[in-house]
């Protein structure tokens, strides 16, 4: 077992190296443009034939609660990851929800999803008292666990937020909750743990997006930019262009000083918003990374408008820092009405 873990984590270290090798003082890396102009359409597409699949399931049997929670659930990923607005994909989710409650309305996952959706909607009491039940209901319910410590992390209560993640942790033997854990580390401002926790996750699966997100996040919180900007050119290759991970890329372009890119992105972005939905909190990061921040703060007003998901996390969210004491930004806050 020794020499197993020796083995290991000198693979770990070829991939550190090999990752650090490639962030070279030359930033001239350009963006691929049929990347950019893709919007994440490989993913988009797929969960949209996901939810038609669980539709079809509906139509055929209208008690399948399952196919009821999936489809409820497909929309808010829709949401939640920028592809969708709110009022195309959450009317849906909220109507399988209720018909999934009517069928058993004690289930943990139903009442995870009432969690879900109520913190989407804002309803803060209300998702934690969901998220409670769910949680008692099945305590190995590491979905619900998992949101709860989400909700948790967006009210500032790091601790309890941590500890949640460590009960899943202990009962996540195949390691599915990582990237969550790392969600968390980042708000807690940990990042030399998100940093090494992702380095696990992207060794294990050197294909996985969403590792690749999380770690680049962690590189720019230890200022090490260089390294932030490769790992997001991979991130974005690997997300079809998804603009949840391209805000992240033109944030981190912005800080490391590429200017050009970071500009290009945000102006390309804020054309296409024009004729498709472009979720307006993540075009926010690359104007706080070129420091344009009267762009950026008009775009969380936008958000808040449209009752973003991305402004959930306002309080905890190290990328708004620059914002933070602005009366504009803590007037957005303030309108959320979060818990004292």
């Amino acid at each position: 077992m020794k020499r197993i873990a020796i083995i290991w984590k000198f693979g770990v270290l070829i991939l550190i190296a090999s990752v650090c090798f490639s962030c070279s003082p030359d930033a001239s890396q350009e963006i691929n443009q049929h990347t950019l102009a893709s919007l994440g359409s490989e993913f988009r597409i797929s969960y949209e034939n996901d939810a038609e699949a669980y539709r079809k399931r509906i139509l055929s049997d209208s008690t399948d609660s399952e196919a009821l929670i999936g489809l409820a659930e497909t929309q808010i990923i829709l949401h939640i990851f920028g592809f969708s607005p709110r009022d195309e994909t959450l009317p849906e989710a909220d109507k399988a929800f209720q018909r999934a409650r009517l069928i058993d309305p004690s289930a943990s996952r139903v009442l995870c999803l009432e969690g879900k959706l109520s913190l989407l909607d804002w309803k803060w009491k209300e998702a934690e008292r969901a998220f409670h039940r769910a949680i008692r209901h099945d305590p190995e319910n590491l979905d619900a666990r998992h949101w709860y410590s989400l909700y948790l992390a967006a009210m500032g209560s790091m601790d309890q937020a941590l500890m949640q993640s460590d009960t899943i942790l202990s009962m996540d033997p195949e390691r599915n909750y990582d990237i969550g854990r790392g969600s968390l580390l980042y708000f807690a401002r940990r990042n030399m743990e998100l940093k090494d926790l992702m380095m696990e996750v992207v060794s294990r699966d050197t294909a996985v997006a969403w590792g690749y997100d999380w770690l680049g996040m962690a590189y720019i919180e230890l200022k090490e930019f260089e390294n932030s900007v490769q790992t997001y050119f991979r991130a974005f290759e690997l997300s079809d262009g998804t603009v949840e991970v391209g805000g992240g890329l033109g944030h981190a372009l912005g800080l490391a000083g590429d200017y050009r890119p970071a500009k290009h992105m945000a102006d390309f972005y804020a054309q296409k918003a024009e004729e498709n939905y472009l979720p307006p909190v993540q075009r926010s990061f690359i104007h706080i990374g070129i420091g344009e921040y009267d762009e950026a703060l008009r775009l969380l007003r936008q958000a808040y408008h449209e009752k973003s998901w991305f402004l959930v996390f306002m309080q905890s969210e190290p990328w708004y820092d620059p914002l933070r004491g602005d009366e504009r930004f803590e007037s957005i806050q303030s309108d959320m009405k979060f818990p004292g």
